[in-house]
């Protein structure tokens, strides 16, 4: 009866590999790319920074605004001066009025201040004198509005956006590698339970060979009792680790293919992937590619533009503030439409306003030491994060060019390990090596396979380490680009 019953997994694990569909590393990771919730949340993030740049880039350029009032009616008492009586009295006021106004403005980016042109209608019906009209008209006016030694936002926007921007790009490009990394380990997870598997199988077929051959022996007495005992214990524990073996399987295959995107009930079977022949990082190239490319430089020049400008805002807006306006329009009113277009007169406006702190018992002195302390420790975490950066490069490109080697030995260890299995396994059935020597020969075939596949995975991780680090493909020799064109349209 547990013959049929391991004969029946078997069959049923036979019948689900020819079910699978083979799938590459490569094939994995563009699905990913394409399918996968992190690429999506990574392409809304670039694009949610494209329109944040968009919108910057749409600031320094002319802005035509129409404002329309069709009507508000107001009817309510208020108070006026009776000449007759020397008097205050409060009389009953009922008036309609419309306005509207199209004006175009432009900023100036150097000064910090802007330019506008004015055109406006006002309407007004004055239902207490004899329901009267009256229009007043500005057919044109022309100001400049100037802040005086005031903080320039527009100077500093026109330093951190485009470098916030060209980040962005960068970080999804980055995003592409973090991704590739969370697919390789998922990938490798599967391919990891596979061959456990494939292991377990083997050992319930083997185990159940050997118990039957130690029946045998038995009967004739050429083992002992404790002897016959760990061969169908070995049987047993071979059906329990080929149970939990198909369980893992279950569980990684769902967490890969839920990854992808991918249908649950799509039955892929991972190819155990190479390593990629004579691939050796330079050092010192990765170094200048990853201060070139990688989106953390841009971030630490962000932060010192970023604590310059915070620190500039805090000075200048702690001293006093002034504020310059002019503008040159024409204007005119009249009881019809047309008159108050005609012989329109000179509107003229200079005004200049300042605002002059006396005392504010060392408030604005706090608020400029706190900047400036604010600045010198950012000055200190950028210097401290290149340095870091630096030797996190370091270390990355060193455990990549040295894990090929890993990878080789440990192949060529699996290879021993299971030559030395099939040997003892064939002493075995000879009667020349005792169930301990076996069982110590299982047990090293099964861990050496697994530092296979895990030095081989850890490779892979290295390599999409050094791209997100670099932003370069070393074996194509190019950097990695994105056609954002196409991303946007998508």
């Amino acid at each position: 009866m547990k013959k049929t019953l391991s004969i029946i997994i078997l069959i049923i694990i036979n019948i689900g590999l020819w079910a699978q569909t083979p799938i590459t590393l490569n094939e994995v990771l563009e699905t990913a790319r394409q399918q996968s919730l992190d690429a999506f949340r990574a392409k809304n993030m670039y694009l949610a920074d494209y329109w944040a740049f968009q919108s910057y880039k749409s600031r320094q350029l002319p802005h035509l605004n129409w404002q329309i009032n069709p009507a508000t009616y107001n009817r309510r008492m208020t108070m006026r001066y009776d000449y007759t009586n020397d008097v205050d009295v409060y009389r009953e006021q009922q008036t309609l009025s419309s306005y509207t106004e199209l004006s175009l403005s432009q900023n100036i980016v150097a000064t910090g201040g802007n330019v506008y042109l004015e055109s406006d209608i006002y309407r007004l019906q004055n239902y207490n004198d004899g329901n009267t009209n009256s229009w007043s008209t500005t057919p044109i006016r022309i100001g400049f509005n100037q802040p005086l030694f005031g903080y320039n936002r527009f100077k500093w926007e026109k330093k951190i956006s485009p470098l916030k921007f060209e980040k962005s790009k960068q970080e999804y490009i980055q995003s592409v590698q973090q991704t590739n990394k969370k697919a390789t380990m998922l990938y490798f997870n599967l391919i990891l339970a596979n061959v456990r598997r494939d292991i377990a199988s083997n050992t319930v077929a083997t185990s159940d060979t050997l118990y039957n051959i130690g029946l045998k022996r038995f009967d004739i007495a050429s083992i002992q009792y404790d002897e016959l005992l760990d061969l169908e214990l070995s049987k047993f524990n071979a059906e329990i680790d080929l149970a939990q073996a198909e369980k893992s399987i279950e569980k990684t295959r769902f967490n890969l293919l839920s990854f992808l995107g991918m249908s649950a009930i799509e039955n892929i079977e991972p190819l155990i992937p190479g390593t990629i022949d004579g691939l050796q990082v330079d050092l010192s190239t990765a170094f200048e590619l990853a201060k070139k490319l990688n989106p953390k430089m841009m971030q630490l020049k962000q932060q010192e533009l970023e604590g310059e400008r915070n620190l500039e805002r805090t000075i200048k807006n702690a001293r006093f503030s002034a504020n310059l306006n002019m503008s040159y329009g024409l204007n005119q009113s009249a009881k019809n439409f047309d008159g108050a277009y005609r012989n329109p007169l000179d509107q003229q406006v200079v005004s200049m306003s300042m605002n002059i702190p006396l005392v504010d018992w060392g408030d604005r002195k706090g608020q400029r030491h706190v900047a400036q302390n604010q600045k010198e420790i950012i000055d200190i975490e950028v210097k401290q994060s290149l340095l870091d950066f630096e030797q996190e490069i370091k270390l990355k490109v060193i455990d990549f060019n040295l894990q090929a080697k890993v990878v080789a030995s440990a192949a060529k260890a699996d290879e021993l390990a299971q030559q030395s299995y099939e040997l003892t396994k064939k002493r075995f059935i000879l009667g020349k090596a005792d169930v301990l020597k076996l069982t110590s020969s299982m047990s090293a075939r099964q861990r050496s396979r697994e530092k296979y596949i895990n030095s081989l995975a850890t490779y892979w991780l290295y390599f999409y380490e050094i791209q997100e680090l670099t932003l370069y493909d070393f074996v194509n020799e190019q950097t990695l680009v994105e056609d954002f064109d196409k991303l946007i349209q998508e």
